[in-house]
C-alpha cells in the first residue's frame, strides 16, 4: 500500500492454513529484530500515514513544493519545515483521529492532546491495508473505504472488499481490532459485530461501489454489485458473501488453538459452510504499544 516496504523485513508470514475451520494467515514480529530495524518500521509507518492522509501529494501554492514529500524528508532528518507548513500539516492533515479536540481546547498543545485510544484503531486499520496489498490471496478488485478512515471510531463498516477467485466475484465484510496485549475476547467481539451489522451500512457501501464503477468497470462487475443486496440478505448462504476478522495484538507468538473456535457455529446461518468464507488475519507485534507511541512521536515532534 502506497509503496510501503516489504513486510517480510519485519514479520514471519505464514501461508494460509486451516484453523478452527477458518482460512487463516498469521504475521508474527520477528524475534531477532534489531533496534535499527524497529525504528525503520516506525519511520516508514509514519511516512505512510503522511502519504495516505495527503492522498500522495499536497501543494499549497501555485508552483509550490509538495508538502507531503517535504514532510517525509523531515521524518528522514533531511530538511526542516517552515512554521506555517508545520501548522498547516498539524491542523489539516494530522489532527483528525490523533488529537482530542477537548484536550486541545484546554492545552493548545498538540502533543499534550494526543488521543491514543483513537490512534489505536487507526494504526490497526492502516496495518491491515498494508497486509491486504502485500499478502492476501485472490485478485483484488475494489475496497471501500479505499483507504483507512482517519478516525477509526466513525460509524460504518471497517471495510467491504470485492475480490475474484476462479473467475467468480465475492465480497468480504471485515472487522479490524487492535489490542496492546493478548487476543483475549476480541474474536467474539468481531463475530458479534459482523453478525449484527445493520442492513443500511452494507447499502451505503454498495452505493459507494456503484459510484466508483459507474463509468469504467466491466459489466459483470457492475452486475455483481447490483446483486450484492441479494447475496447479503439471502437466507440460503452463498459463497459470494464472506466474513473476515483482523486482530492486531501485542505478541509475536502463535495464537492459541481456541482462537475463533466459535466462528463456524455462530455464522452457520449467515455464511456458506466453507472455511474460505471465514477468513482470519492475526498480526502479532511484540511491544505494540511502544511501536504506536513511537509512530506518534515521529509525527508530532516534527510539527
Amino acid at each position: 500500500m502506497k509503496q510501503f516496504p516489504d513486510l517480510h523485513n519485519w514479520f514471519d508470514i505464514s501461508e494460509y492454513y486451516e484453523h478452527n475451520q477458518c482460512r487463516t494467515i498469521t504475521l508474527l514480529w520477528k524475534k531477532d529484530l534489531k533496534e535499527d530495524d524497529i525504528q525503520r518500521f516506525v519511520v516508514e509507518f509514519a511516512k505512510l500515514i503522511c502519504r495516505v492522509r495527503c492522498n500522495g501529494e499536497l501543494v499549497l501554492k501555485d508552483n509550490g513544493e509538495d508538502l507531503c514529500y517535504k514532510f517525509q524528508q523531515v521524518i528522514d532528518n533531511k530538511i526542516e519545515l517552515e512554521k506555517e507548513e508545520k501548522e498547516y500539516l498539524a491542523q489539516s492533515i494530522f489532527f483528525d483521529g490523533m488529537i482530542s479536540q477537548s484536550k486541545y481546547n484546554k492545552t493548545k498543545n498538540y502533543i499534550e492532546s494526543l488521543d491514543r485510544e483513537a490512534f489505536n484503531g487507526y494504526f490497526g486499520e492502516v496495518l491491515f491495508y498494508i497486509v491486504r496489498e502485500q499478502c492476501l490471496e485472490d485478485e483484488k478488485i475494489i475496497i471501500e473505504p479505499s483507504c483507512p478512515k482517519t478516525y477509526s471510531k466513525q460509524p460504518g463498516l471497517d471495510y467491504v472488499e470485492i475480490r475474484k477467485s476462479d473467475y467468480d466475484y465475492y465480497f468480504i465484510i471485515g472487522e479490524v481490532k487492535t489490542t496492546d496485549d493478548t487476543i483475549d475476547d476480541y474474536p467474539d467481539r468481531i463475530l458479534d459485530s459482523l453478525i449484527e451489522r445493520p442492513v443500511h451500512l452494507i447499502h451505503q457501501t454498495i452505493n459507494a461501489f456503484k459510484e466508483r464503477t459507474k463509468y469504467s468497470a466491466p459489466e459483470d462487475l457492475k452486475n455483481f454489485i447490483n446483486r450484492m443486496p441479494i447475496y447479503f440478505m439471502n437466507k440460503n448462504p452463498t459463497k459470494h458473501k464472506r466474513f473476515a476478522g483482523v486482530i492486531n495484538y501485542g505478541r509475536n507468538s502463535p495464537p492459541q488453538k481456541t482462537v475463533f473456535k466459535n466462528f463456524c457455529t455462530k455464522c452457520a446461518t449467515h455464511l456458506y459452510d466453507s472455511s474460505e468464507c471465514r477468513k482470519i488475519k492475526l498480526i502479532g507485534i511484540k511491544g505494540m504499544k511502544d511501536i504506536k507511541e513511537r509512530v506518534l512521536e515521529v509525527i508530532w515532534t516534527n510539527l
